[in-house]
């Protein structure tokens, strides 16, 4: 069973055709999004997660129609989008807790263990409002790490990041690729380089 299927996906915003009859499918591994400016690669990503609404039976996450078993759908994957936009009043920690609760989970020491990497722990009760760009990406890319999704979703994940933070993301996924279903969209092309990865070009 494919971790993603896509038939005959159409996104439009008002006269602008972005996507049309678009198909694919994804397994478990790292699939890279490429494209020009305004090709479609952040609203694909959004349309895969619900932010752009799909109609019945053209996109399905592990088996579930994301329109029809939206819930089930949706419990089985995270999007981190390009901007770690979060309630400006919430603390990171906030932030994991609350994702925590409503996939009914709790975090887990990988999590702990991957913000103390990152020296991400001394901010964990600082309001976004109060954080650099890069403390606010570094707690929204925490978020792979809740409820064990299968399908991960990440647009510009890199950006803002220090090195320290992209290598050991970048470690990440490579022992992710083996068990999940990644979705990248990254201009920073040296990024994924020698990881294996499939690579697809969307036209303008």
């Amino acid at each position: 069973m494919k971790n993603i299927k896509i038939k005959n996906l159409n996104i439009q915003y008002q006269d602008l055709i972005v996507l049309q009859n678009f198909n694919a499918s994804f397994g478990k591994g790292i699939h890279w999004i490429q494209g020009l400016n305004g090709s479609g690669k952040s609203s694909l990503l959004k349309s895969l997660c619900g932010i752009v609404p799909v109609t019945n039976n053209v996109v399905s996450i592990m088996g579930y129609d994301l329109n029809t078993q939206a819930i089930k759908a949706k419990s089985q994957l995270c999007f981190v989008a390009d901007k770690p936009e979060v309630y400006p009043f919430m603390s990171g920690i906030g932030f994991l807790k609350l994702l925590a609760r409503i996939k009914g989970v709790k975090l887990s020491d990988e999590l702990f263990k991957f913000m103390d990497a990152i020296n991400l722990t001394p901010y964990k009760d600082i309001n976004f409002s109060e954080m650099s760009f890069g403390t606010r990406r570094k707690f929204t890319l925490c978020s792979v790490f809740i409820g064990n999704p299968q399908v991960i979703l990440l647009d510009e994940p890199f950006n803002g990041l220090d090195k320290t933070t992209t290598e050991l993301f970048r470690l990440w996924l490579l022992k992710a690729r083996n068990e999940k279903c990644l979705l990248i969209v990254s201009h920073d092309t040296h990024m994924l380089d020698n990881i294996h990865k499939n690579i697809i070009v969307l036209d303008d």
